[in-house]
């Protein structure tokens, strides 16, 4: 336990660091699963300076993040915390289709199927008149592009 900790504390700034640590808690203590699970919980995603255009950037990656989730689904075997871990994840990664960010094809596709659900005769509902319904997606009419040629 004592060699867990001193790895901790050298690299307590890194997501995968801090979740190693917590794996192989769990793993030596079982009983200790919550303060495993406090030690990935507690990570803060810290900016990191780069030097380009961009500027400082988030530290933690998608893979890293993902990495993490499946630690904590897989290994903890921990729902909540999963869900928890995927909720802050997606709020960083906004475009992840793993996480169901906020601009994702995954939530954008659920919002199509919730929204334009086809009536009894198998027509989109939510076509305006005169379009068909195969003309409507979800960034606007593709009609206007019909007579496009390459």
């Amino acid at each position: 336990m004592e060699v867990n900790m001193r790895f901790l504390k050298k690299h307590e700034d890194s997501l995968m660091h801090r979740a190693a640590a917590a794996e192989m808690l769990y793993l030596l203590e079982p009983n200790k699963k919550a303060e495993a699970l406090k030690l990935i919980e507690d990570s803060s995603n810290n900016m990191v300076p780069i030097n380009g255009a961009l500027g400082p950037v988030l530290e933690w990656k998608l893979k890293d993040c993902v990495a993490v989730h499946r630690l904590l689904e897989g290994v903890f075997l921990d729902k909540d915390a999963a869900s928890r871990w995927k909720v802050r994840c997606a709020a960083y990664f906004r475009y992840s289709t793993y996480f169901e960010g906020s601009n994702s094809w995954a939530v954008s596709s659920n919002y199509l199927n919730s929204t334009h659900q086809n009536s009894e005769n198998g027509v989109n509902s939510h076509t305006e008149v005169g379009q068909p319904a195969s003309s409507v997606a979800i960034n606007g009419k593709l009609e206007a592009f019909k007579d496009l040629k390459i």
